[in-house]
């Protein structure tokens, strides 16, 4: 018995039964056409080779980047400096990472004294109908702004986000534009939101789109706010008295060395993102990846990239602010030398064998005249890796 897709054809030992006869004369027809039709490669020319299978990008990012990841960048969280990146300005879909841009928003309100970590929050008809991940608040309820934020950091809670982006502007557009604004104001060039939440948009509905250098820029200005790190750290927390454990999807939190947040994002068509920060010695860094294939390649990729570069990189203090800086100087009419002062710190990420190749230099003002104003701007101080700026900081007098 042969078998052809689902159907079966009998043979005799000799061939002679009707099944059998009828197959004979079908191979018969079928091998005389073939003996009159010409080779279908007899056009094509001897000396070209046969064309390759076209090549999967997937497996051809896996080449560079490990798992097949679009995109990542590395930064240094403190200068902001790139350390490494695949495509890092690839637009693709934040999915939850959306969620930092509306913690900024909260943290920068409660830093400008228009919320309180205790205030409440309450809970509209519109965030009780929330889906997806959710801590299922019911219309009415009230949480403190420190309840919600873990909830919306931690859980990834889309009804938290809707009740805080209520809070913050009173309606979840006047927020949407808000969010826009800042991303604006932060030079987020090709960043749009349309939610607060970072769902699949509805027909007719402007979905969220970012970059990882756009999120990494995100992330160094939400991690100015400790409470962030405080919430994003943590694997799990308790919320409403206990009853409900919030659980951090970032797998890499507690099984990472120095990892301590943010934030993962995913549906379908966005791939699997995480936004991750570790801090090892007195380097930390921000490792964004986009689109990874499976949960497990975003968390493999990001722990990779952020271990390459606290194995290439160190952070170099160069100076602290208000530190003297060079020799004494005389300008005329004054009584006596001075000596400038560093306006700020300044750290820098270098390579390790670039460590010993840093060397800083000092410009002076020409046509200085005495007296000199308390914190008036007397030149800069210029940071060097060899013969390549790095770095440059005001110079003020002391008074």
């Amino acid at each position: 018995m042969i078998r052809f897709g689902g159907s079966a054809v009998g043979v005799s030992e000799a061939g002679r039964t009707p099944a059998g006869i009828r197959m004979a004369v079908w191979l018969l027809l079928g091998a005389a056409l073939l003996s009159v039709a010409p080779p279908v490669f007899a056009a094509r020319p001897r000396t070209q080779a046969p064309r390759p299978a076209a090549a999967d990008p997937r497996a051809a990012a896996k080449e560079v980047a490990g798992p097949a990841t679009p995109s990542w960048i590395v930064i240094s969280a403190s200068t902001g400096e790139e350390l490494s990146s695949q495509e890092p300005d690839r637009p693709g879909a934040p999915a939850s990472m959306t969620k930092m841009m509306l913690a900024l928003l909260v943290m920068e309100a409660v830093k400008e004294g228009q919320l309180k970590l205790t205030d409440p929050v309450p809970t509209s008809r519109l965030a009780s109908k929330m889906g997806g991940s959710q801590v299922y608040l019911k219309q009415g309820e009230s949480f403190s702004v420190e309840e919600m934020m873990a909830a919306l950091l931690i859980g990834s809670a889309n009804d938290a986000a809707l009740a805080l982006a209520e809070l913050v502007t009173g309606s979840v557009e006047a927020t949407i534009q808000r969010m826009n604004d800042r991303a604006a104001a932060l030079k987020l060039s090709r960043t749009k939101f349309g939610s607060v939440h970072g769902l699949p948009p509805s027909p007719g509905q402007n979905g969220d789109v970012t970059t990882p250098r756009d999120m990494a820029r995100l992330g160094q200005e939400l991690l100015k706010y400790p409470e962030i790190l405080r919430w994003t750290g943590r694997a799990e927390a308790p919320f409403r008295g206990g009853s409900f454990i919030l659980r951090n999807s970032n797998r890499l939190v507690g099984s990472v060395s120095g990892v301590d947040g943010i934030k993962t994002g995913h549906f379908r068509e966005a791939g699997y993102n995480v936004a991750a920060t570790a801090k090892r010695g007195n380097i930390r860094v921000i490792a964004i990846v986009m689109g990874a294939p499976t949960n497990q390649a975003r968390f493999t990729e990001a722990a990779r990239l952020m271990g390459e570069a606290f194995n290439r990189f160190v952070e170099v203090t160069v100076i602290k602010a208000g530190a003297p800086v060079g020799a004494d100087i005389r300008i005329p009419r004054a009584r006596g030398p001075f000596r400038p002062l560093a306006a700020n710190d300044v750290q820098i990420v270098v390579r390790r064998e670039e460590r010993d190749a840093v060397k800083t230099s000092v410009e002076i003002q020409p046509d200085l005249r005495a007296p000199l104003a308390k914190g008036q701007n007397v030149g800069a101080l210029v940071v060097r890796v060899g013969e390549r700026e790095v770095a440059r900081t005001p110079l003020v007098a002391a008074g």
